[in-house]
Protein backbone atom coordinates (compact mmCIF):
# COMPACT_ATOMS: atom_id res chain seq x y z
CA UNK A 1 0.00 0.00 0.00
CA UNK A 2 2.53 2.66 0.75
CA UNK A 3 3.94 2.20 -2.45
CA UNK A 4 0.99 3.39 -3.84
CA UNK A 5 1.31 6.49 -1.80
CA UNK A 6 4.63 6.84 -2.95
CA UNK A 7 3.17 6.69 -6.56
CA UNK A 8 0.26 9.20 -6.38
CA UNK A 9 2.42 11.39 -4.52
CA UNK A 10 5.23 11.55 -7.07
CA UNK A 11 2.45 11.89 -9.98
CA UNK A 12 0.72 14.77 -7.79
CA UNK A 13 4.26 16.40 -7.59
CA UNK A 14 5.24 16.54 -10.85
CA UNK A 15 1.83 17.77 -11.93
CA UNK A 16 2.12 20.69 -9.78
CA UNK A 17 5.84 20.65 -10.94
CA UNK A 18 4.76 20.96 -14.40
CA UNK A 19 1.69 23.31 -13.48
CA UNK A 20 4.62 25.78 -11.94
CA UNK A 21 6.94 25.82 -14.91
CA UNK A 22 4.45 25.65 -17.72
CA UNK A 23 1.72 28.68 -16.14
CA UNK A 24 4.30 31.85 -16.82
CA UNK A 25 3.34 34.68 -18.29
CA UNK A 26 3.62 35.36 -21.64
CA UNK A 27 5.00 32.04 -22.32
CA UNK A 28 4.40 30.53 -26.00
CA UNK A 29 3.81 27.44 -26.51
CA UNK A 30 6.24 25.12 -28.79
CA UNK A 31 5.05 25.35 -32.38
CA UNK A 32 6.26 22.88 -35.07
CA UNK A 33 7.10 23.19 -38.77
CA UNK A 34 6.09 21.03 -41.20
CA UNK A 35 9.57 18.76 -41.55
CA UNK A 36 9.38 18.64 -37.55
CA UNK A 37 5.46 17.11 -38.14
CA UNK A 38 6.44 14.22 -39.67
CA UNK A 39 9.15 13.61 -37.87
CA UNK A 40 6.97 13.11 -35.08
CA UNK A 41 4.62 11.02 -37.28
CA UNK A 42 7.72 8.49 -37.67
CA UNK A 43 8.72 8.62 -33.81
CA UNK A 44 4.91 7.21 -33.14
CA UNK A 45 4.81 4.62 -35.73
CA UNK A 46 8.84 3.37 -34.23
CA UNK A 47 7.30 3.64 -30.85
CA UNK A 48 4.38 1.53 -31.57
CA UNK A 49 6.30 -1.11 -34.00
CA UNK A 50 8.17 -1.34 -30.90
CA UNK A 51 5.83 -1.90 -28.65
CA UNK A 52 3.87 -4.53 -30.28
CA UNK A 53 7.38 -6.44 -30.82
CA UNK A 54 8.52 -6.02 -27.35
CA UNK A 55 4.88 -6.81 -25.73
CA UNK A 56 5.13 -10.33 -28.22
CA UNK A 57 8.19 -11.13 -27.38
CA UNK A 58 8.40 -10.15 -23.53
CA UNK A 59 4.77 -12.38 -23.25
CA UNK A 60 6.66 -15.67 -25.18
CA UNK A 61 10.23 -15.17 -22.46
CA UNK A 62 7.79 -14.63 -19.78
CA UNK A 63 6.47 -17.56 -20.36
CA UNK A 64 8.89 -19.56 -20.60
CA UNK A 65 10.35 -18.03 -17.10
CA UNK A 66 13.12 -16.45 -18.96
CA UNK A 67 13.47 -13.19 -17.18
CA UNK A 68 12.59 -12.03 -13.37
CA UNK A 69 9.98 -10.49 -13.79
CA UNK A 70 6.05 -10.74 -13.58
CA UNK A 71 3.50 -9.62 -16.02
CA UNK A 72 2.80 -6.12 -14.48
CA UNK A 73 6.56 -5.13 -14.54
CA UNK A 74 7.08 -6.08 -18.24
CA UNK A 75 4.03 -3.86 -19.07
CA UNK A 76 5.68 -1.57 -17.48
CA UNK A 77 8.62 -2.22 -19.62
CA UNK A 78 6.95 -2.18 -22.89
CA UNK A 79 5.00 1.41 -21.92
CA UNK A 80 8.42 3.04 -21.00
CA UNK A 81 10.22 1.35 -23.84
CA UNK A 82 7.58 3.10 -26.32
CA UNK A 83 7.79 5.91 -24.73
CA UNK A 84 11.85 6.47 -24.76
CA UNK A 85 11.88 5.55 -28.39
CA UNK A 86 9.54 8.19 -29.59
CA UNK A 87 11.35 11.10 -26.82
CA UNK A 88 14.68 9.77 -28.04
CA UNK A 89 13.96 9.57 -31.75
CA UNK A 90 12.61 12.76 -31.84
CA UNK A 91 15.70 14.65 -29.63
CA UNK A 92 18.20 12.75 -32.41
CA UNK A 93 16.29 14.60 -35.13
CA UNK A 94 16.25 17.90 -32.93
CA UNK A 95 12.61 18.39 -32.76
CA UNK A 96 11.56 17.57 -29.38
CA UNK A 97 11.97 21.16 -27.99
CA UNK A 98 10.15 22.20 -31.09
CA UNK A 99 10.78 25.73 -32.52
CA UNK A 100 10.89 27.86 -28.97
CA UNK A 101 11.10 25.13 -26.00
CA UNK A 102 13.38 25.46 -23.29
CA UNK A 103 15.51 22.59 -23.76
CA UNK A 104 18.02 23.19 -20.52
CA UNK A 105 14.44 23.80 -18.30
CA UNK A 106 13.22 20.12 -19.50
CA UNK A 107 15.89 18.46 -19.50
CA UNK A 108 17.09 18.98 -15.74
CA UNK A 109 13.54 18.37 -14.92
CA UNK A 110 13.89 15.23 -16.71
CA UNK A 111 17.42 14.68 -14.87
CA UNK A 112 15.97 15.04 -11.56
CA UNK A 113 12.96 12.62 -12.03
CA UNK A 114 14.68 10.04 -13.39
CA UNK A 115 17.87 10.59 -11.19
CA UNK A 116 15.33 10.41 -7.87
CA UNK A 117 13.17 7.25 -9.70
CA UNK A 118 16.08 5.41 -9.93
CA UNK A 119 17.87 5.95 -7.13
CA UNK A 120 13.91 4.96 -5.32
CA UNK A 121 13.60 1.78 -7.22
CA UNK A 122 17.57 1.03 -6.23
CA UNK A 123 16.84 1.51 -2.40
CA UNK A 124 13.44 -0.17 -2.29
CA UNK A 125 15.34 -3.11 -4.04
CA UNK A 126 18.23 -2.86 -1.49
CA UNK A 127 15.84 -2.62 1.34
CA UNK A 128 13.05 -4.91 0.53
CA UNK A 129 14.00 -7.41 -1.78
CA UNK A 130 12.24 -8.44 -4.92
CA UNK A 131 9.60 -10.44 -3.96
CA UNK A 132 9.60 -14.21 -5.03
CA UNK A 133 12.74 -13.20 -6.95
CA UNK A 134 10.68 -11.06 -9.32
CA UNK A 135 10.52 -7.51 -10.79
CA UNK A 136 6.67 -6.33 -10.24
CA UNK A 137 4.85 -3.47 -10.42
CA UNK A 138 5.87 -2.33 -7.20
CA UNK A 139 9.94 -1.64 -9.05
CA UNK A 140 8.58 0.91 -11.98
CA UNK A 141 10.18 3.36 -10.53
CA UNK A 142 13.52 1.94 -11.60
CA UNK A 143 12.33 1.15 -15.49
CA UNK A 144 11.09 5.23 -14.77
CA UNK A 145 14.67 6.12 -13.67
CA UNK A 146 16.47 4.53 -16.69
CA UNK A 147 13.73 5.22 -19.56
CA UNK A 148 13.93 9.35 -17.77
CA UNK A 149 18.11 8.87 -17.99
CA UNK A 150 18.21 7.27 -21.31
CA UNK A 151 15.97 10.98 -23.08
CA UNK A 152 18.99 13.24 -21.04
CA UNK A 153 21.43 11.19 -22.41
CA UNK A 154 19.70 11.69 -25.65
CA UNK A 155 19.39 15.27 -25.21
CA UNK A 156 23.09 15.98 -24.09
CA UNK A 157 24.54 13.91 -27.53
CA UNK A 158 22.52 15.54 -29.51
CA UNK A 159 23.27 19.15 -28.12
CA UNK A 160 27.48 17.81 -28.35
CA UNK A 161 26.10 17.44 -31.67
CA UNK A 162 25.00 20.72 -32.81
CA UNK A 163 27.45 22.16 -30.67
CA UNK A 164 30.92 20.69 -33.01
CA UNK A 165 28.46 21.31 -36.36
CA UNK A 166 28.81 25.05 -35.01
CA UNK A 167 32.78 24.94 -35.24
Amino acid sequence: MTYQFGVVAGLIFFLILTLVLVRKKGQSHSKYDEMQTAIRGTAYQYATVTGVLAGIILGLLLDMDAFPMDGSFSLMVVSFLMVTIYIVYMVMKGVYFGISGNWKKWTLLIFIIGLSNLIIGTLHIAQEGLPEGRLTIVNSNLMMGISFLIIVAAVMIRKERENRSEY
